[in-house]
């Protein structure tokens, strides 16, 4: 007995050890199989980053639209911009494919039913709501709100139930679930058109991009408020040859009225979208009848000026006007768009901004950034403009601005090297052509401010391209634009703020280095780097664009150029000397490019020579025929290969950084040294002693030579 009691007592024991074992064993297997079915669902999140990722909807913050700041930005109370997906759920409510609960709240890391994700599929896809029930057991569990959606795309076979008889809408989706909807859907329908800028605000004027996100469907659209499947009106739609479809860009006079576009898109072997209606309102008043506006970028301390932005909402492209002002005197660059007629821009200022005397500088003579010079001139102000611009004073495309002898005769000419001093601030000069011939650029060196007018562009959604360049051969400007760099950099000088002709806040060192990438890289690979125009009507189609970024994705960091000719003509944008055999606009020419197109020194200074870009031009100014090169002094040229630098007597030592004009060269050799492109190079010097710098071209046939003769003072 006591034998079978020990038994009995060692089987217990065993059988109660066992079954600790499998209750161990089973809550361990439903914890994984639960955090499993955890891992397979997908958050709402997760869902909207999908979508939003595959239709490409930007941001409001991706892309740098004054206007959008009529409407407030869409805000869930639970989603901050900068959370995991906040921008891509941000993006979906401000295409209305979603919105809050109750509470405000969008709730980002919960799992989503299937009949929800239904709904947003369908919004996203835009496909319409069916009534034909789905056939399954529990169709009677999807809700109201749902039920359209869930019967089109079971519908359409592109969702399926749980099983064969069960739908189970309150269900959560899975991943998979999620991709294997996706993938009915573009299997079966073609995705619909969208288009930017966004409906939701009022703007004067407009450049709208239609997109669908798949690249292969073909979109049809009309603007008369006809119906693109049927209409005799419709056209087909495509960026790369049309541009952007331009509305009251430069029309003048007040502007009140709406677009209204339809497009659709589609595609062999599936369904074509829905129609969409996409609606702008425009509204620009007439002139004369708002006044300027301003608003303080910097305020004034004892070593920087207080700069303020202008405006006047009533110009047609609504230029930017910038007013400096130091310890001692103030300067107004850039004269705006509204005539001189019309509102008086010195009377503004005198009496909401300037508390010193001023001076006006012109940036560049075009209609839009000069038309006020003539009230600043009657009324004794100071007012340069460079002269290589003075003909766009009396002609051009705006007409003649300053028609009277006696005015012109007042305008002071103003060029590199020429300083204006504010008190307590200095306004170094340059110049750089290309969007005219007379630009010119302020820099405060101590605080790095950039004045520009229009050279380095706009960063402006509604501005499609930001600049044309073509004055100048692509190549020499990019010689230039190096140039002009380098010495924003010298006498410890720096850039932080760049403040252009047409953006209403200031931008960045960035945008000037994206300004020389866009030319580089035409320098690198010819015309393959280039694209059409963006911008549609008078520039379109094809004409010969480089850009970096997007404008709708990249907020200020993007840059497009506009250089000479369309894409695939003729047009010699590039540069051509005869005399040297040299035309790199030939097929493959930029594989020639064995020139530097900058040098730099330091310790040494280069005696330059003349850069001219275009022909001289005779005009009649003040009562006089007087003739104006287009040239600039003491500058490098890439295509002339003998240079004397001043060094300083007593120095034995400088450094060298070349930069060629292409950077996929075969070798770059400073005295017989090879060296990388931009490396900085230590030489030994002495009066009369020659550096060398040869450059073969990425051809690795072409070949030259320069000789520096260092020259001790």
């Amino acid at each position: 007995m006591k034998t079978f009691l020990r038994l009995r007592g060692i089987k217990w024991v065993a059988m109660l050890g066992i079954a600790v074992l499998l209750s161990i064993s089973l809550l361990t297997w439903t914890g994984e199989s639960v955090r499993a079915q955890e891992e397979d669902l997908i958050t709402k999140a997760e869902l909207i980053a999908k979508i939003v990722d595959y239709f490409k909807w930007p941001h409001p913050n991706q892309y740098n639209d004054i206007w959008k700041y009529q409407v407030p930005a869409k805000k869930f109370k639970d989603v901050k911009t900068e959370d995991p997906y906040g921008m891509q759920i941000e993006a979906a409510y401000e295409e209305g494919i979603i919105g809050p609960d109750e509470n405000g709240n969008f709730n980002p890391n919960s799992p989503i039913t299937r009949e929800d994700a239904a709904v947003i599929f369908v919004r996203a896809f835009k496909i319409p709501e069916s009534t034909r029930p789905t056939g399954y057991e529990d169709d009677y569990m999807i809700s109201e709100e749902a039920r359209g959606s869930v019967y089109a795309l079971v519908e359409l076979g592109c969702m399926k139930g749980r099983t064969e008889t069960q739908f189970m809408p309150k269900a959560y989706i899975t991943k998979d679930e999620v991709d294997e909807v996706f993938n009915a859907i573009l299997n079966t329908v073609t995705p619909p058109v969208y288009a930017l800028p966004r409906q939701n605000y009022t703007a004067p004027r407009r450049y709208v991009k239609l997109y669908c996100a798949d690249p292969g469907a073909t979109i049809v659209y009309t603007t008369d408020g006809t119906d693109p499947r049927t209409s005799s009106t419709a056209k087909v739609w495509n960026l790369a040859v049309n541009g952007h479809l331009g509305f009251e860009q430069l029309a003048p006079g007040e502007v009140n009225r709406k677009v209204v576009i339809k497009a659709y898109s589609y595609k062999q072997g599936l369904l074509p979208s829905q129609v969409q209606t996409f609606v702008w309102y425009l509204y620009r008043p007439a002139a004369g009848s708002v006044n300027f506006g301003h608003r303080k970028i910097l305020d004034k301390t004892p070593t920087r000026p207080a700069v303020y932005a202008i405006w006047n909402d009533a110009d047609s492209v609504r230029p930017m006007m910038w007013y400096i002002e130091g310890q001692e005197r103030g300067i107004l660059f850039d004269a705006g768009q509204t005539s001189a007629s019309v509102l008086s821009l010195k009377e503004y200022i005198d009496t909401y901004i300037a508390t010193k005397p001023y001076d006006v500088v012109i940036g560049h003579s075009h209609g839009d950034h000069a038309a006020q010079i003539p009230n600043f001139i009657n009324a004794g102000h100071k007012v340069y403009c460079n002269k290589r611009d003075w003909p766009g004073l009396v002609g051009g495309f705006f007409g003649p601005l300053l028609p009277d002898p006696a005015d012109q005769a007042k305008v002071i000419d103003l060029d590199w090297g020429d300083k204006l001093e504010l008190g307590g601030c200095t306004l170094y000069v340059y110049a750089l052509p290309g969007h005219s011939n007379g630009n010119i650029i302020l820099q405060d060196k101590v605080n790095g401010l950039i004045f520009s007018s229009d050279i380095y562009g706009c960063t402006r959604a509604g501005s499609a391209d930001n600049v044309g360049v073509s004055g100048v051969k692509a190549d020499l400007l990019l010689s230039l634009v190096q140039q002009v760099y380098s010495s924003y950099l010298k006498e410890g000088g720096k850039v932080t703020m760049l403040f252009t002709g047409h953006d209403e806040t200031p931008l960045e060192d960035l945008n000037l280095k994206l300004f020389e990438a866009a030319l580089q890289q035409v320098m690198d690979y010819g015309e393959a780097a280039c694209t059409p125009t963006l911008r549609g009507n008078r520039d379109a189609p094809g004409s010969r664009t480089t850009m970096i970024g997007d404008m709708w994705y990249d907020n200020t960091h993007w840059i497009s150029l506009k250089l000479a000719g369309i894409i695939g003509d003729n047009t010699e944008y590039l540069t051509r000397i005869d005399e040297q055999g040299i035309n790199y606009n030939e097929p493959n020419g930029y594989l020639k490019y064995s020139v530097l197109s900058n040098i730099e020194f330091e310790g040494a200074e280069l005696v330059g020579t003349k850069v001219t870009w275009a022909n001289p031009v005779t005009i009649t100014w003040a009562g006089q025929e007087i003739t104006i090169e287009n040239a600039l002094p003491n500058m490098f040229n890439p295509w002339v290969y003998d240079y004397t630098i001043r060094v300083p007597r007593g120095r034995s030592e400088i450094t060298v950084i070349p930069t060629t004009m292409s950077r996929r060269v075969t070798s770059i050799k400073v005295n017989g040294q090879e060296v990388g492109y931009r490396e900085k190079v230590r030489v030994s010097v002495s009066d009369g002693s020659v550096i060398t710098v040869e450059v073969v071209a990425p051809d690795g046939v072409t070949k030259s030579t320069y000789n520096f003769t260092v020259e001790m003072e």
